[in-house]
């Protein structure tokens, strides 16, 4: 009988959506989702074959306004903006499931106004990024390939540097 638990068990933590999670190298999927103002912003155009700007990377971070991580990471990655979009890298914030006016309010409480905040008010692209964790933070190459992924909050300038440096690289 333990066995079979123990078989059962295995059988669905192999299965488990988490470890069908994207991994490194794997093709970011597209989207096109809308800003503040209304205005999409569409992956593909930043990064992978069809680009229609030069751009040596992309970073993607998908938070909601309760998640105590995401309020502790937002404001360093604020801090990182203009460096980061000075080397050919954008900053994308999707937020999962909620309005601007949250997100606003949350935005301006953390003084966070510098990266490109999407609305993922349905889902979708979280879906299609297999979000299971917030944050998820995923740094795309320019060739649209996903370089580095870091469940959970950034734990400081060191950490987000590496991950930037592996998106970098060729």
């Amino acid at each position: 009988m333990k066995k079979n638990i123990i078989a059962v068990l295995l059988f669905f933590l192999l299965t488990s959506p988490v470890l069908a999670a994207l991994k490194v190298n794997d093709s970011a999927p597209t989207f096109s989702l809308p800003d503040c103002e209304g205005k999409d912003f569409n992956l593909n155009d930043t990064v992978g074959v069809k680009r229609r700007v030069t751009a040596k990377g992309v970073i993607v971070i998908f938070f909601a306004s309760w998640c105590v991580p995401c309020r502790s990471e937002l404001p360093l990655i604020n801090s990182f903006v203009d460096e980061l979009r000075n080397n050919g890298i954008t900053v994308v914030l999707v937020d999962v499931k909620e309005n601007f006016k949250t997100v606003n309010a949350l935005l301006t409480e953390l003084k966070v106004d510098k990266p490109i905040v999407l609305s993922d008010h349905d889902g979708k692209t979280s879906e299609k990024y297999q979000i299971r964790f917030l944050p998820t933070t995923f740094f795309i190459d320019a060739g649209g390939k996903v370089k580095d992924v870091i469940y959970g909050g950034i734990k400081g300038e060191k950490e987000l540097k590496e991950s930037i440096q592996k998106m970098l690289k060729e």
